[in-house]
C-alpha cells in the first residue's frame, strides 16, 4: 500500500510557504521598483497572486518536499 509517512504533508506545508514567502518578496520587490504604490496596492496585488498560484503552490510544495527529504529518486531506465 502506498501511504504518505506521517508528517508529510505537514513538512509540504513548510515548503509551500516558502513558496508563499518568496512570491511575497517579489511581487513586492517589482511593485517597488515600478513607482512604490500605496499599501493597498501592494495587498491586493499579492493576494490576487497568491489566490491565481494556489495550484502551483499545492502540487509543487509536495513534490518539492518528497524530491528533498522522501528517498525517492527518479531512474529513467526503470
Amino acid at each position: 500500500m502506498l501511504e504518505p509517512e506521517p508528517g508529510f504533508y505537514q513538512g509540504a506545508m513548510y515548503v509551500g510557504y516558502a513558496f508563499t514567502v518568496a512570491a511575497i518578496v517579489i511581487v513586492g520587490i517589482v511593485l517597488y521598483l515600478l513607482g512604490d504604490p500605496s499599501p493597498w496596492v501592494y495587498i491586493s496585488t499579492v493576494i490576487a497572486i497568491m489566490v491565481l498560484l494556489v495550484p502551483f503552490n499545492y502540487r509543487y510544495s509536495r513534490i518539492v518536499y518528497l524530491y528533498l527529504f522522501g528517498g525517492i529518486r527518479y531512474d529513467p531506465n526503470a
